[in-house]
């Protein structure tokens, strides 16, 4: 029987046979909040009264909003109060939207929590708040209908575009639901189920995740795209269905693949991969656990015939490489065929009587008017099997032979160590090019890998390393942004040549005037240049030409490649043609330099170095004092590989530890066994315990990755994070590791906070994470949007924690659950120092250094950070502020001068230079300040104040 309502028919009956169980579970902050589908069919009713009281059309509704707990009640009450919704791109241009799609309402849904915006349309008609969010309602004067219109109950789905030009697309939900019965047989969807709701809204697959959960009972999760949070440890709210696309599933780390997603422990029942070729068969068998129960399908379709026609379960032991993939059996009321061009190659057809949706537009006709749909795809029969092989516009002419996209990025994806790829191809330069992600092949590697593969018509004109390939907002790989990259590359390329390029950031960067002639046969460190300075400089090149800046890299941190010998490589490597010189006339003109100038105090202030120790080479970490039974140590280690303890007071060097790589890391003090003990990582992750007072090794460990992080110590555990982004459980006693505990496959360069029996870590992907110590696993994981450098800060006793983005970006979190509670964007510049908290009063004041030369000071009043002052320095900060006395506190600038800043008004007190540049931070204890410097010396120098 036909359904009078659409969807809400079938909504009203889950309703009804299901009326207690959990319909949509949502996880927030460490919370669910759950909501029955009885629940649910009171809001629906609830909305229906109110969109009946604003209008009785039955024209488009246009739904924005992004995916929350009323979404199943409002398609339900747009299917009862009219016949046709549309999931609208918040995104987007709303007027567009109203213009192409001839909408009569639209019903505008936004989170409480969240900003409102104003959708510059008019005034809503109606404004009702459900379940913590605000409905808005706007009846529009819709022009016209559109010509071929159906009057059946559907939606209306916009193609992404990445198989060919965008449309809209009519679905009525009666060719959508043989996809919806047969996915429920042949997936087993129960009430039981929790079907995570991850597909974007304006993706017709969302609309499959939705029927399949409100026709069986079943939960839908809406949750952030983390393993963790997506399988906890409470089975309950685990996932055990996943309807995702390729590139979106292959973002996930092969730490979260393995561990967590197709672990052996995992409640995912299925997981089903569609909207574009599966790359990545190879990395699901080798990460797959022997003992994972999760059965795999692929799923293929095309919008123009309401979402899936096929479907594959895939036995990843006969499957060797992507080539092998089927498309799999046809579901109801569908059929394919390949129309052969060649003995078994041919255009993939999909053939259908009842599943004909309707093309939106005045000129094309309802999809299935001729029960063919020549979907644009090519098919390759081999033993009655059919396997995709790609589009139609992604077989290509080159040299004369036609040369298959799909297949080169099949044959990449042959390579162990490559985790995705796509090809494209730009018709007006003429270039193939070739993106691809992966944590170790290098781009000779995959050279040298595609030589003996592919022919010469098939080999790239440019390989490109990507840390992810870029997606459309559907979840697919978006091959317009890969070409509008090279786009913008080719045309830098064209006006600027790689010598001027790098030579102008250059002179930026090291705020120096120079010549080529003059730098030519130098390293980047013989003039001036640091790590943190290449990476900066490296991190801006990248912005303006694609992997510019990390192909050049390693090359500016190695002292054995001249600047010359740096630019040919890199001219070779981009296949650019050096320029030829053209003797010019030079015109001289003064350069005015205006250095930076701030209201200097009256205060007198003398200074006096107590003691000085020079350890050989540069000390960038940063010196730690201890006190033991009355007497306090001061400890620092040093590029020499030495590691000094000294007596604060008189500078006596009690003993040194000496290891065979750099020590740039701070170090923990600890009393064990009642004796006062230092701990540090070092360059080639050796660990090293020795005794303050003597310097006696009392033991050592190598974990084989970079350490730059400070550990901290509880319960006799040390935790220390390392390069190659785990934190390692260590026994303070005897050096044993006791635990791995995986944070993200990225380095960690930040100290470790201890707080709330909690470590808290920055990593250099943006990653910041809270780890329980008492479960050592995760508690709450975020992801920022640039690397952090600076320690994680804390205030309002260990209740907030600060992270400082390299962008210039604060955020505050709980330290609980990681919510966020303010962000701070005035820095107007790169942040490496970390943050210095002050208490007022009234508030907290945050102080810290900047890469623009200012020391900022922001007050924070009722969760609300406000500037106080900002004062500028000479050169950069990258080093932290520590107070001094009540009413100063010292910033140090990387030219090496420290300056006293009054704590209210910003102004500077005094200065005082050391011999050469300054990375290290500094500690103040009885009015003497411990400071490394890069002239090798360990500094304690006195103040006094007139």
């Amino acid at each position: 029987m036909k359904p009078k309502y659409g969807y809400y028919d079938v909504f009203v009956r889950t309703c009804a046979k299901y009326p207690s169980e959990t319909a949509i579970k949502v996880y927030e902050d460490g919370n669910y909040t759950s909501y029955a589908y009885s629940e649910l069919y009171g809001v629906c009713e609830y909305i229906v009264q109110n969109i009946q009281q604003v209008t009785c059309d039955k024209g488009i509704i246009g739904l924005l909003t992004d995916r929350n707990p009323l979404v199943p009640s409002l398609i339900a009450a747009c299917h009862k109060c009219s016949i046709t919704f549309m999931f609208i791109d918040p995104s987007q241009d709303i007027q567009i939207a109203i213009r192409d799609t001839k909408l009569s309402i639209i019903i505008h849904v936004r989170n409480l929590n969240q900003s409102k915006t104003d959708l510059c349309i008019k005034i809503p008609d109606k404004n009702i708040t459900v379940f913590n969010h605000e409905i808005s309602i706007y009846k529009l004067q819709s022009d016209s209908q559109f010509s071929n219109f159906i009057q059946e109950h559907s939606f209306i789905a916009k193609t992404s575009g990445s198989t060919g030009d965008a449309k809209y697309i009519q679905v009525p939900i009666r060719c959508l639901q043989p996809n919806v019965d047969d996915l429920t047989n042949i997936f087993n969807i129960t009430s039981n189920d929790v079907i995570y709701f991850s597909t974007p809204l304006t993706f017709d697959p969302s609309m499959v995740e939705i029927l399949l959960a409100c026709t069986n009972g079943a939960t839908l999760l809406i949750a952030p795209e983390k393993a963790d949070v997506l399988f906890s440890n409470n089975k309950e709210n685990s996932v055990t269905f996943w309807q995702t696309t390729p590139s979106k599933f292959f973002q996930y780390s092969d730490a979260n693949i393995r561990g967590k997603i197709l672990g052996a422990e995992s409640t995912l029942k299925v997981l089903a991969l569609g909207g574009e070729p599966l790359s990545g068969s190879r990395r699901l068998k080798e990460l797959k656990d022997v003992a994972n129960e999760t059965r795999i399908y692929t799923l293929y379709g095309v919008t123009e015939m309401s979402c899936w026609a096929c479907v594959a379960e895939l036995d990843l032991n006969k499957i060797t490489d992507d080539n092998e993939v089927p498309l799999g059996n046809c579901l109801s009321e569908t059929e394919l065929f390949v129309k052969k061009d060649t003995e078994n190659i041919g255009n993939i057809i999909l053939v259908s009587k009842t599943r004909k949706c309707v093309i939106l537009s005045n000129t094309e006709k309802v999809a299935g008017d001729s029960e063919a749909l020549d979907t644009g795809d090519i098919g390759e029969i081999r033993n009655g099997t059919v396997y995709y092989r790609g589009r139609r516009d992604d077989v290509i002419k080159r040299f004369g032979n036609k040369v298959s996209l799909q297949n080169i990025e099949a044959t990449v994806m042959q390579h162990p160590h490559i985790n995705s790829c796509s090809c494209i191809w730009l018709p007006k330069p003429r270039l193939l090019v070739l993106y691809y992600t992966s944590l170790t092949a290098k781009t000779q590697e995959l050279k040298d890998f595609l030589k003996i593969k592919v022919s010469d018509t098939q080999w790239p004109d440019k390989i490109v390393r990507l840390e992810n390939l870029p997606m459309s907002p559907h979840g697919k790989t978006s091959k317009s942004i890969l070409s509008q990259m090279i786009h913008n590359s080719e045309l830098l390329l064209q006006k600027t040549d790689v010598k001027t390029l790098l030579i102008e950031e250059m002179k930026l960067i090291l705020n120096k005037s120079f010549t080529f002639s003059e730098i030519c046969r130098k390293d980047f460190f013989s003039i001036g240049g640091s790590s943190i300075l290449a990476v900066l400089m490296c991190n801006k090149l990248s912005q303006h030409h694609i992997n510019f800046g990390k192909q050049i890299l390693p090359f500016l941190l190695n002292p054995k490649y001249c600047i010359e010998e740096i630019i040919d490589i890199m001219r070779k490597e981009m296949d650019v043609p050096k320029k030829k010189s053209r003797k010019r006339k030079l015109s001289l003109s003064k350069t005015t330099v205006t250095a930076a100038q701030s209201h200097i105090s009256t205060v007198n202030i003398h200074y006096q170095i107590v003691w000085s120790h020079n350890t050989g080479k540069c000390v960038d970490a940063s010196p730690t004092l201890f006190e033991h039974e009355f007497k306090t140590y001061a400890t620092v280690g040093s590029h020499s590989g030495k590691i000094v303890s000294a007596d604060a007071d008189s500078g006596q060097i009690q003993g040194i530890v000496t290891v065979d790589s750099r020590v740039e890391a701070a170090i923990v003090c600890v009393n064990i066994l009642s004796q006062p003990c230092g701990i540090v990582g070092t360059y080639n992750g050796t660990i090293v315990c020795f005794r303050l007072q003597d310097c006696e090794l009392l033991w050592k460990i190598n974990i084989g990755c970079m350490i730059k992080s400070k550990g901290v110590v509880l319960n006799e555990e040390l935790y220390v994070a390392s390069y190659d982004g785990n934190i390692r459980v260590i026994d303070v006693i005897n050096g044993k590791v006791k635990e791995s505990i995986h944070i993200i496959d990225q380095a960690v360069s930040a100290d470790l906070v201890l707080a709330q029996n909690c470590v808290l870590v920055g990593t250099l992907s943006g990653v910041c994470a809270c780890v329980d110590t008492a479960t050592k696993s995760v508690r709450w994981r975020i992801r920022l949007a640039s690397p952090v450098f600076a320690t994680p800060a804390l205030y309002q006793n260990e209740k907030y924690v600060v992270f400082a983005e390299v962008n210039g970006l604060l955020q505050c979190r709980t330290v609980k659950s990681g919510k966020k509670i303010w962000e701070y964007s005035e820095a107007k510049g790169h942040i490496f120092s970390s943050i210095y908290f002050k208490k007022l009063k009234i508030g907290w004041k945050m102080i810290f250094g900047c890469h623009d030369n200012n020391v900022y000071c922001v007050v924070i009043k009722n969760s609300q950070p406000v500037l106080c002052w900002k004062t500028l320095l000479t050169s950069p900060v990258y080093s932290t502020p520590c107070g001094y006395r009540d009413k100063y506190f010292i910033a140090i600038s990387n030219n090496g001068v420290l300056y006293i800043i009054s704590s209210t008004k910003g102004h500077i007190v005094s200065e005082y230079r050391f011999p050469h540049k300054v990375f290290s931070s500094s500690i103040v204890w009885n009015d003497n300040i411990y400071v490394g410097c890069r002239d090798d010396s360990l500094y304690c120098i006195k103040c006094v104040v007139e």
